[in-house]
């Protein structure tokens, strides 16, 4: 005699039938929402005579610099006169363009991109999975010889490794945003040293120019004086070969001019060609001038300095990675919930499953993740051994540089200048001592090169310091 069914209620019997039809449908709907949820592949073809376009077109002039030194305008200086272009480019106004149009501060910047959508999308659950189990039953006779199952698949992140991986991309995001900080004012800094190299190649151009002038109007009392007979052929040509030997500078202090705008115009990320109108403003300007209140001490360097900053924002990553790869061991729940027939029967079933960490445990990727860990302790604590070596050379290199400029302007500068003077005077009342003439005037030349040269030494060895430091805060 055959058992009777266990007695079930009418609304028992409703809400079943009500979970299987909803599961039926969720089930249905997957392969739509798979569609729906996909995103689709559109070429884009590098278009580079476009771009070449575009790079030609650049200027000092152009909206988008315009645009961001309006952007800059609330946080700048009170003292800094806004953005104007078209009255010539100061040394900061240049490194606007260059933070511009810098090509690799374009390409750090796109870089960044990429871990900031990393941050945006991490920490998102799996995706479902789906499955169908078809079955047929073999026994001769049965009615119903085919069974089929179709589940859905969920994994439930209780172990809640989703949120630290969302803090590990937050992280990662601020680490590369600290390296495209770190390119900008290294960017700023090679701006500055290339600037004093064309103010500097300059001022000695136009010594030299100066000299040549000098040497022609000493040249024609001393041609005059040859003719008579007062002076010697032998010392009358003295004077052409020291003015055919600095006319031979010439030219390659003039290449050195153009050199130093090639690169500024690279630096600013304007083509070769492009029209430059600058306004230098010296080699003793502040802009190449550390604060004299500036905190060197470790703690100081720790919070300004753009290497430092990147060094700790790395070891951050690390700390998360390590942390990410412990709870990668705990278990997720997965649970998957199917509906079928069998025996003619419509069935709903729900399973579970929990991988069980005693065999593997993530153990290879967390013993990793530690040593990680430890390269990028070892590799901030490095930096800031660097640094502050680095800084100590950089203060020794500024003390020497300025005492070799003090020097120069108070002893030997006032001394040739003085000789000089002497001579000229001399040679006015008829007694003209070519040799000393001669010497008084290349001594005078080759100091004011030498002093330019100590200037540009000394600005690039305050530059180097304040590369070091890093920006002040209200910049």
């Amino acid at each position: 005699m055959t058992a009777p069914l266990p007695h079930r209620s009418h609304n028992a019997r409703h809400s079943a039938r009500r979970c299987t039809r909803a599961l039926a449908r969720a089930i249905a709907a997957l392969p739509p929402a798979l569609v729906a949820g996909c995103q689709s592949y559109e070429p884009a073809p590098l278009d580079m005579p476009a771009h070449t376009a575009a790079f030609l077109a650049r200027t000092p002039e152009s909206p988008e610099v315009q645009a961001f030194a309006a952007q800059l305008a609330p946080a700048a200086s009170a003292a800094r006169t806004p953005f104007d272009a078209t009255d010539g480019l100061t040394l900061h106004e240049a490194e606007l363009v260059a933070l511009v149009f810098n090509n690799e501060l374009r390409q750090a910047r796109l870089q960044a991109g990429v871990t900031r959508a990393g941050a945006e999308h991490a920490g998102l659950w799996e995706d479902p999975t789906f499955g169908i189990d078809v079955t047929r039953i073999l026994e001769s006779g049965a009615e119903r010889p085919w069974e089929v199952f179709g589940s859905v698949g969920f994994t439930i992140p209780i172990s809640g490794r989703l949120e630290i991986e969302k803090q590990r991309a937050g992280v990662a995001h601020a680490a590369e945003i600290a390296r495209v900080a770190q390119a900008e004012w290294a960017v700023r800094m090679a701006v500055r040293r290339t600037w004093i190299d064309w103010v500097a190649a300059s001022a000695q151009l136009a010594s030299t120019r100066d000299f040549l002038s000098r040497m022609d109007m000493v040249l024609a009392i001393v041609d005059s004086m040859e003719r008579a007979g007062e002076t010697a052929r032998v010392e009358a040509r003295l004077f052409r070969i020291e003015r055919a030997s600095r006319q031979a500078e010439v030219p390659l202090r003039e290449a050195r001019v153009e050199q130093a705008l090639r690169q500024l115009r690279h630096l600013m990320g304007l083509a070769p060609r492009t029209a430059l109108d600058l306004r230098p403003n010296g080699l003793g300007s502040d802009a190449f001038t550390p604060a004299a209140d500036a905190d060197l001490t470790p703690e100081a360097l720790e919070r300004s300095s753009p290497t430092m900053l990147v060094a700790m924002a790395e070891y951050e990553v690390a700390e998360r990675s390590l942390e990410l790869e412990i709870r990668e061991q705990f278990p997720d729940l997965q649970l998957t919930p199917g509906y079928g027939t069998q025996d003619g029967q419509r069935q709903f079933t729900l399973g579970f499953s929990m991988p069980i960490p005693i065999l593997n445990g993530n153990r290879r990727a967390i013993a990793e993740a530690h040593a990680q860990r430890e390269v990028a302790r070892a590799r901030a604590e490095g930096e800031l051994e660097r640094l502050l070596d680095a800084v100590a050379a950089a203060q020794i290199h500024a003390t020497g540089a300025a005492l070799q400029r003090a020097i120069l302007e108070q002893d030997l500068v006032p001394l040739v200048d003085a000789q000089y003077s002497d001579a000229r005077q001399l040679a006015q009342l008829g007694e003209v001592a070519s040799l000393i003439l001669i010497e008084s005037l290349v001594r005078q030349h080759d100091a004011k090169i030498r002093l330019v040269d100590a200037r540009r030494e000394e600005a690039l060895a305050a530059i180097e310091l304040i590369q070091l430091v890093g920006p002040p805060r209200d910049e």
